[in-house]
Order: C-alpha cells, then sequence, then structure tokens
C-alpha cells in the first residue's frame, strides 16, 4: 500500500477483516453484506476497503497467480492502493462503487428508484460493483420495501454493502437476505493512540476522551472539542452542588431543568453526560477502574460517598424515562422538570 488506505488502515476489527479476506481469497461471497456496530467503529471505512480490494487490479493478477489459494498468506490479501482502480476509490469517483446515504436524516424510495434503475445497466469498468448504503436504518418502509427487489433478484456482479447500528432496526425481510458481520466497539486503549497521532493532543487528554467515548473514534472526535469538555465540567459542577441540597429542596434543580432546556439540540447530549456521571458515581467506590470520567477520580470518590445507591438508580431510572418521553416528542420543559423533581426526591410519575 502507498497510504494506509486499505484493511491495514482498520482498527480493531480482526474478525470481520478476517472474514472479508476469506470471501476474496476463496472469490466468492454473499450478493448482500449487512455491518452491524455503533457509529465510529469503522463499519462505512471497512465496506469502501472491501470494495477496494474486490476490483484492485494488483491483486487480482496476484491471486490469479497462485495455483491453490488456500495457501495465501492472509495479510497479503490486500489493495495496492495504487492502480487506476483503488485511485478511483479512494478518490470517491469509481463509477461501479454507489453510495447511498440519507438526505435530511431519511433514505428515501426515490433514492431507492434511482439505484434500481442503475442497476438494470452493466458496470462501467469493475470486475465487482459495490452499493454502499450507508446508516440503512434511516430507510422508511417504503425505500426498505424497495431494496427487497434488489436483494431478491440481485443483478451478477453486483455487491449490497449495508450499515446499521443494529439489525433490529431494519425490515427483517432485508435482514434476512444479508449475511451480518457484527463490528465490536473500538478499545480505549486504540482510540487513545490514534487520537495522538492524527489529532495531537496530549496522551492525558487522549485517554480521558477514549475512556468516554463508547469506543467510537467518531464520537472522541466530538468530545475533544473545548465546547463539549466545558458544558461536561457544568453538568458536573451542578450536580455536585445539588448533591449537597437536603431531599425535597426542588429551587436549584428547576433551575439545571430550566438550562437544560434552554437548548433543544444539545438535550440529547446533556442526558448522556448526566448518565455517565451518575454511572461513575455508583462504581467509582466498587471498581475505580472501570470509572469513564477518570480524570475527576478525585471528586467522584468524594461525591460518591454523599449519594446513596438507591438514590443513584432512582436517578439514573428517572434520566432513562425522560429519554424514552423526549423520543415520543413530549414537551421537552415539562419533560425535564419532571426528571429532575424525581432526581431531587419529589415526585414519581412524568407529566
Amino acid at each position: 500500500m502507498t497510504t494506509a488506505t486499505g484493511f491495514d488502515a482498520i482498527v480493531g476489527q480482526e474478525p470481520p477483516i478476517r472474514l472479508l479476506k476469506t470471501f476474496i481469497r476463496k472469490g466468492t461471497h454473499p450478493h448482500a453484506l449487512l455491518f452491524t456496530g455503533d457509529n465510529g467503529v469503522g463499519k462505512k471505512m471497512t465496506a469502501t476497503v472491501f470494495a477496494m480490494a474486490c476490483n484492485c487490479l494488483a491483486l487480482k493478477a496476484t491471486l490469479g497467480r497462485q495455483p491453490c489459494t488456500a495457501s495465501i498468506d492472509p495479510a497479503s490479501i490486500e489493495a495496492c492502493g495504487a492502480c487506476s482502480s483503488c485511485r478511483k476509490i479512494i478518490a470517491g469517483q469509481h463509477p461501479d462503487i454507489l453510495h447511498i446515504a440519507p438526505q435530511s436524516s431519511v433514505i428515501r424510495i426515490d433514492q431507492i428508484r434511482i439505484l434500481l434503475q442503475t442497476l438494470t445497466l452493466k458496470p462501467n469498468e469493475a470486475a465487482q460493483r459495490v452499493v454502499i448504503i450507508s446508516d440503512a436504518q434511516a430507510m422508511n418502509p417504503e425505500a426498505g420495501n424497495a431494496l427487497l427487489k434488489i436483494l431478491e433478484e440481485p443483478p451478477d456482479g453486483t455487491l449490497l454493502v449495508l450499515t446499521a447500528p443494529e439489525a433490529s432496526d431494519l425490515l427483517p425481510t432485508v435482514v434476512s437476505r444479508c449475511r451480518q458481520i457484527r463490528f465490536r466497539p473500538l478499545a480505549a486503549e486504540d482510540i487513545a493512540r490514534m487520537l495522538t497521532a492524527s489529532e495531537e493532543i496530549d496522551p492525558q487528554t487522549a485517554q480521558t476522551t477514549a475512556a468516554l467515548c463508547g469506543g467510537s473514534y467518531t464520537r472522541a472526535l466530538t468530545l475533544i472539542d473545548p465546547r463539549w469538555q466545558k458544558r461536561r465540567a457544568w453538568v458536573i459542577e451542578t450536580l455536585n452542588r445539588l448533591a449537597t441540597q437536603p431531599s425535597g429542596s426542588v429551587r436549584g434543580w428547576l433551575a439545571f431543568s430550566e438550562k437544560l432546556a434552554a437548548k433543544k439540540d444539545l438535550i440529547e447530549e446533556w442526558l448522556e453526560i448526566i448518565t455517565m456521571w451518575l454511572r461513575d458515581l455508583l462504581v467509582a467506590g466498587v471498581d475505580p477502574i472501570r470509572v469513564l470520567n477518570q480524570d475527576r477520580l478525585g471528586t467522584l470518590t468524594t461525591a460518591a460517598g454523599q449519594v446513596g445507591r438507591a438514590r443513584l438508580l432512582e436517578q439514573i431510572d428517572a434520566v432513562d424515562d425522560a429519554r424514552v418521553a423526549l423520543r415520543s416528542n413530549t414537551n421537552a420543559r415539562l419533560t425535564l422538570d419532571a426528571m429532575v423533581l424525581k432526581m431531587a426526591g419529589v415526585g414519581n410519575s412524568y407529566v
């Protein structure tokens, strides 16, 4: 490889890569693959890399010269990155590597209809035409049903690769026609190493961010933003202050709710930060190594002694219930008010 653009650039996904290389070595694969796993673990990148390996002219020539592909070293099954096919795919200009992604958070039936029309034509130049449908869970029901036509009668020489967080996010009829490959969360050490290498941040910040991001490199890039760090600090300081107030004291909690609701686009982020902190309070005194907010371990240890386990569990439940309510398009301010009242020990249900 002239640059790290192939399988060697994908971190922490050895089982999926091993399987994909086996497909290439044998020269056969399912007509449709479904990559599942959290966002930011390498699904989309792997789909593109696989498309490149399937069409690499140098790799094809190498495999063609081997009398027995079973003896090929898996490490050698790698796109060259330099042939005309590889260069076009890297540049996003290959006419037979098709990408479909949500438009305004939805994949619509018109996008699938255009794909159907395209697939009635022969590939322009590729040995293996590849269709990558990113965030396939965003397909509306009409789009999902239209896609079934391709999955049931796949055109020769065409491979479909769908990506989604969970198979359950898709129509069962779509899932049943795909070979599912699960991608695992990335190890915190791998994410910290990537952050220090490519983002030029200090090792301590990288380690803290890697612990908080839940195995997603994409999320890690969000968390190193100073604005996110400032929001996390404010939530932690506020929760620590409120924890010292007598049970049933609500004025401070309602002021907290008001600020959380002030920016609706940040509410989900606020709730995630709150949940991480409450979860850390539960484990800080039992298993400090499992604490996510490692840079606040001293504060956590002190704060954990101020709130009982039963109260923390009730507060976590309150945040979870608020998430569910907000996804049902309830009034944000009323929902958050109800959440903080329950966290304060007042009230048992949501408005």
